[in-house]
């Protein structure tokens, strides 16, 4: 396996269990990496508190048997983490890790792995309605070479990447110019279907999920 055939997925989950369960069973044959955004997070056990009489309760994300998971961990359900990757565990020669020394955020996790003798990224980012994960990013510039993709569910609506759309956001440019500072390319859409589809009649479904890939590793799938 070498990364210019590694297959990635996609999704935004909506910090739902039971589709996060059925994406990983359903892919374990047929993923390598499976890149989240609001994870579920679910109560595992409660600790003893000197604060609280009721106990500190610990939340955690899905496993299986499969796939290693990697998060960042804080326990407490307001700083849970927006983002996870799972990487099949058949990949476990390539040495993935989470590196939480670049990017310690709880919306965005930079994922090493190896090709050979040389280092490689992969980005996941979820940025909310008022882009806090974009604007950190921003500023907090990161020199990662040897990214491979950067993919995520950034709330962007802009009509370079959707058809349907008849604007462009402000925020536009603040993406694709973080895209240009580490070689990335944005991908075009195999499927031009939304990405996003709306809870009711009153919105509109938009295409917010996005990939962005190094034009040198055409073979990305």
């Amino acid at each position: 396996m070498i990364k210019e055939t590694l297959k990635i997925f996609l999704q935004n989950v909506r910090k739902n269990k039971t589709l996060m369960n059925t994406i990983l069973e359903n892919s374990k044959n047929n993923m390598d990496i499976i890149l989240v955004q609001e994870p579920p997070k679910s109560l595992i056990h409660r600790i003893l508190s000197h604060t609280d009489p009721t106990e500190d309760p610990i939340y955690g994300t899905p496993n299986h048997p499969d796939w290693t998971l990697f998060i960042k961990q804080d326990p407490a359900q307001e700083n849970y983490a927006r983002v996870a990757i799972y990487v099949n565990k058949k990949l476990q020669k390539m040495r993935f890790t989470l590196r939480l020394n670049i990017i310690n955020y709880r919306d965005v996790n930079v994922l090493a792995f190896y090709s050979g003798q040389h280092v490689n990224y992969v980005i996941n980012i979820y940025s909310n309605d008022n882009q806090s994960a974009l604007h950190f990013l921003n500023q907090n510039i990161i020199d990662l070479n040897n990214t491979v993709v950067m993919t995520g569910d950034f709330n962007i609506r802009d009509n370079d990447w959707d058809p349907n759309y008849p604007h462009h956001s402000v925020h536009s440019k603040d993406l694709l110019t973080l895209a240009e500072s580490l070689g990335l390319d944005l991908s075009p859409s195999i499927n031009p279907d939304p990405t996003r589809f709306a809870d009711n009649l009153c919105d509109t479904n938009s295409v917010i999920d996005l990939a962005f890939i190094n034009p040198n590793n055409s073979g990305f799938g």
